[in-house]
C-alpha cells in the first residue's frame, strides 16, 4: 500500500468511493492562545492498494506526535479490507480514499504536530502542521 494524497481538513468523508473534503489542503492552526482545543479535524488519504493486499486485513495506524517526535496521546488504529471491483483489470491496483476524524484535539503549546500514518508497522505517510500565535 502506498498513500497518494494525504491531507488535514475540516472535515472529509467517503461517499460512493469519492472523498469530500471541505476546508482542506492547510498546515497552520492560528490561535490567540494556549491551550488550545481544535473541536473538528480530519486526515483525508487516498491509498494505493496492489493486488497481492487484497481480501486481508491490512493494519493501519495514525498517530499525533509533536516536532520533538513525542507521541501526544492521539491515536486510532483499525484493519482495512479491499475486496476487487469486477471491472478492474487483472494485476491493476485499487484507489482507495480514507478519513480518519478527531475531535477536541488539545495542543498545549504553539509548535510543530505530524499525523503519523503506519502500515503493518511501517510509516508510509507523514502529515505536518503547526500551531501558530496570532494577535
Amino acid at each position: 500500500m502506498k498513500i497518494t494524497t494525504a491531507m488535514l481538513a475540516d472535515s472529509a468523508q467517503v461517499q460512493g468511493g469519492k472523498l469530500y473534503v471541505l476546508g482542506g489542503g492547510f498546515d497552520t492552526i492560528s490561535t490567540k492562545q494556549v491551550p488550545v482545543v481544535h473541536r473538528n479535524l480530519a486526515l483525508a488519504l487516498v491509498a494505493e492498494v496492489g493486488p497481492e493486499e487484497r481480501h486481508r486485513d491490512l493494519e493501519m495506524a495514525i498517530t499525533l506526535m509533536d516536532e520533538d517526535g513525542q507521541p501526544i496521546g492521539v491515536e486510532a488504529k483499525g484493519k482495512l479490507r479491499v475486496g476487487a471491483p469486477p471491472n478492474l483489470p487483472p494485476g491493476a491496483s485499487s484507489v482507495v480514499p480514507m478519513v480518519s476524524p478527531f475531535f477536541n484535539l488539545k495542543f498545549d503549546e504553539a509548535k510543530g504536530y505530524a499525523f503519523i500514518v503506519e502500515f503493518e508497522g511501517e510509516e508510509i505517510a507523514r502529515v505536518r502542521f503547526r500551531i501558530v500565535l496570532v494577535d
